[in-house]
């Protein structure tokens, strides 16, 4: 019986931090108060850097933050309990070793809502938007 268990390391691959992706879009035209505002939004995530910078900057994190709250609301409109992993989370609680939480975690991070850390046995949100579109549908309620 052999398996791969010992064959490789895991490292994680994150997006930039909010001043490598600040200093990205300054260097790229954007004043240090919009680059500010980007990245408060959308923080270093590359492909959404490029997107920013190839359009408008209020109307493309307008676009992916409804994009972001229709994956949300789509992904719960019918499981309240996945809106309960969504609330704790928020609320800082981490979720990582909770056995009974761990399978509708798993089915968020599947819709790429939740990001789970193995290295440093966290869950968070996947995106800022992602947490900022949890956080709004969660207060309407």
């Amino acid at each position: 019986d052999s398996t791969l268990k010992n064959t490789s390391r895991f490292y994680l691959v994150d997006f930039f931090d909010d001043e490598t992706a600040k200093s990205i879009l300054v260097s790229e035209g954007l004043s240090d108060e919009d680059a500010q505002y980007a990245v408060d939004w959308i923080g270093g995530i590359p492909w959404m850097i490029e997107e920013l910078l190839e359009g408008d900057l209020m109307e493309t994190i307008q676009e992916l933050f409804k994009q972001a709250k229709s994956k949300i609301v789509e992904s719960t409109r019918k499981r309240k309990d996945l809106k309960d992993i969504l609330r704790r989370v928020l609320e800082g609680e981490n979720l990582y070793y909770d056995d009974e939480a761990i399978d509708m975690v798993k089915e968020l991070v599947d819709k790429e809502i939740l990001f789970m850390d193995p290295i440093n046995g966290e869950v968070r949100f996947q995106t800022k938007l992602d947490e900022r579109a949890a956080r709004e549908m969660l207060e309407m309620e």
